[in-house]
């Protein structure tokens, strides 16, 4: 007998115990003999109807016939299709490690969960933000387990795309669907992160409130006090600031880049606090209503303002030691701290010394 026919005969008879249908016999004669697959995707698309609870079906095309065209989403959307039909042996078994087979349409789904998550991740690397979020839907899908991580991707997609609603409605989702402790700790600093940027600092600080200090890891420190110093709460954004920073120079996962910007952060935290302080000696000098105590209350101001330029001194040297590229914006505000320095010893505390009877 001609060697293809006999192919083509094994081919029938294999698919009739998967199968009923002549069509979806067609369509795998199409596509394993043939190697036509367009031609069996035209009759898998028959077979999809009149075979309605056949999980393999949807499955075969996904895998046969889609995949090799590299049409990722088509495939999914052909596992999702599978899935929610009744469950059904797949033609070839095959064992992953030592003991697990795989042998069902649904538990080999399962395991292309992490492609499709990947599938998302390589979308949105190049910009095709629908195409990935379909992707990250599809992943989760194929295995709940991956629900937060791939809603954690959605939400950040729309956050990048200035949808700061789409992008909380999926974190919130995700939340609620995770039970992953690690997963969950990620999303709620992610939480926050979006509501700090939308302007909304209460109910960011919020999410940390809940949290036992076991939780708040380096990531969620830093969020802290992001959260403070965009709260124009430079007090309290230094107090976490400073020891986050030699935690962070202690872990060798935290770059270079983290460490110069949080340096930076810091810095501008206590220039902050200084410029405050010196506008308020400003603002002496210039009133009507003075006297020794207020002068002396000043002088000692002047003398904290001093050491606050220090800081913000120390910490942008820190940034640059720390920056790969050098900046030269923070040389500029190293410079100007020393310039400040000078100022208040040359002009501020010597105008104030003059006040005194």
């Amino acid at each position: 007998m001609n060697k293809k026919y006999y192919i083509i005969i094994l081919t029938i008879l294999i698919t009739l115990s998967y199968s009923r249908s002549m069509e979806f016999t067609s369509c795998k004669t199409y596509v394993k003999v043939e190697k036509n697959l367009n031609k069996g995707e035209e009759f898998c698309l028959l077979a999809l109807d009149v075979e309605p609870n056949n999980s393999y079906i949807p499955f075969f095309m996904g895998q046969y016939i889609y995949r090799k065209q590299k049409k990722p989403l088509e495939a999914g959307r052909m596992f999702l299709k599978a899935k929610e039909r009744p469950d059904k042996k797949i033609e070839n078994p095959y064992r992953v490690g030592k003991d697990q087979w795989i042998r069902t349409v649904h538990q080999a789904i399962e395991r292309e969960a992490y492609n499709w998550f990947n599938y998302g991740v390589d979308a949105n690397t190049s910009r095709k933000y629908e195409d990935a979020i379909e992707h990250f839907k599809i992943a989760s899908e194929l295995d709940s387990k991956l629900t937060g991580k791939c809603y954690s991707a959605i939400s950040e997609i729309y956050f990048n795309n200035q949808e700061i609603d789409k992008a909380l409605e999926f974190i919130n989702e995700a939340l609620n669907k995770t039970t992953d402790a690690n997963v969950m700790l990620d999303l709620k600093i992610n939480k926050a992160q979006y509501l700090r940027k939308n302007g909304q600092a209460e109910e960011a600080l919020a999410i940390f409130e809940n949290l036992s200090d076991d939780n708040v890891n380096i990531i969620a420190k830093n969020e802290l006090f992001l959260i403070y110093m965009d709260n124009d709460d430079c007090k309290q954004a230094i107090k976490i600031g400073e020891p986050l920073f030699l935690e962070m120079e202690e872990d060798p996962n935290v770059s270079m880049a983290k460490l110069s910007e949080l340096a930076f952060n810091i810095a501008a935290c206590f220039n902050q606090q200084a410029d405050k302080s010196y506008n308020e000696i400003i603002e002496y000098l210039g009133a009507d209503e003075k006297n020794n105590d207020l002068t002396e209350l000043n002088l000692e101001r002047s003398e904290a303002v001093k050491n606050l330029y220090s800081s913000a001194k120390d910490y942008y040297r820190l940034s640059l030691d720390y920056d790969e590229d050098s900046s030269t914006t923070t040389k500029e505000y190293k410079k100007k701290m020393r310039k400040d320095i000078r100022k208040v010893d040359e002009q501020i505390i010597p105008a104030l010394e003059g006040l005194l009877d």
